[in-house]
């Protein structure tokens, strides 16, 4: 059984959808439905049941599941292992952040890096969306928080300060709250489906819910950008926040925790040589001030 179809299968069979696992894929779904027609046909079993919501699998298909399951975490601990024997300072890394490090804090480093190391080639992946370390979506991770799973091997990097600001414009149209209690009150640029405002919120005491969010987006840049323009108020960087002339730090009564910082990788491709130093380069690049070289 050709490998590729099984992926698919398996990719379908975990989104649904075969336009969800072309995209997860890098496939397109003509691709993928010639897969499942195939693997259909090899094993002469009718894996999913087509409906208007998209497929489901069969019992048949349930069946094959577990099997496929293992055969794809079989085949990323091969990947993973090769990658780990690599000791070839040339080749391709591939490393997650998310928006704010990606866009602010990871170029000048990545620009230094490559001087230093040409033959290197560098895939960013840009997503507040944690990548899976474990089925190589990324080589190194940069995080705001600690990963637990054992397999990983973690280095933690200076804390990043937070703080809640607002333009001047804002400032001069609406004040600025003096209370927890009266943050409700204003424009509060918040996040649509995640939660962290709404749990950091709640550990200083103070309820809110998403519809206390006049302005919501997931997308950090754009929370930044709001900010600036006078929409409302937003909780961001403090040391990227000190670049903008247009924003002022407000509600200095609510002391918010700082984000922490992490690298990861895999404990199977640590010692892979050009992840170790892209690794150790930004280790060190980081280690003192996070937002020395930051670009806006």
């Amino acid at each position: 059984m050709d490998w590729d179809l099984i992926h698919s299968f398996l990719a379908v069979s975990r989104t649904g959808s075969l336009s969800a696992a072309a995209r997860e894929l890098g496939e397109s779904q003509p691709t993928l439905s010639r897969d499942i027609q195939a693997i259909e046909s090899a094993t002469k079993l009718n894996l999913f049941k087509r409906t208007t919501q998209g497929l489901t699998l069969t019992e048949a298909g349930k069946s094959l599941v577990e099997a496929a399951t293992k055969m794809d975490e079989a085949s990323n601990l091969f990947n993973r292992q090769v990658s780990g024997l690599s000791q070839e300072l040339e080749g391709d890394v591939r490393i997650s952040v998310n928006e704010i490090v990606g866009i602010h804090l990871l170029p000048p480093a990545i620009a230094a890096f490559r001087k230093e190391n040409p033959l290197v080639n560098i895939e960013i992946v840009i997503s507040n969306e944690a990548s899976s370390i474990n089925k190589r979506e990324a080589d190194i991770a940069l995080r705001m928080f600690r990963p637990t799973q054992p397999d990983l091997v973690v280095k933690r990097l200076p804390d990043l300060a937070i703080a809640f600001y607002a333009s001047d414009k804002y400032i001069n149209e609406f004040g600025s709250p003096t209370s927890m209690a009266e943050l409700t009150n204003h424009s509060v640029i918040g996040f649509d489906e995640k939660m962290e405002f709404i749990d950091g919120a709640a550990k200083m005491g103070q309820k809110m819910v998403r519809e206390d969010f006049v302005l919501r987006t997931d997308h950090l840049l754009a929370q930044m950008s709001l900010a600036r323009a006078g929409a409302g108020i937003v909780a961001t960087h403090v040391e990227l926040a000190k670049k903008y002339s247009e924003l002022r730090e407000v509600m200095t009564f609510a002391a918010l925790p700082p984000l922490e910082f992490w690298i990861v990788c895999h404990s199977d491709t640590q010692y892979n040589a050009r992840i170790r130093s892209l690794q150790k380069f930004l280790i060190e690049w980081f280690k003192n001030e996070p937002y020395k070289h930051v670009m806006v």
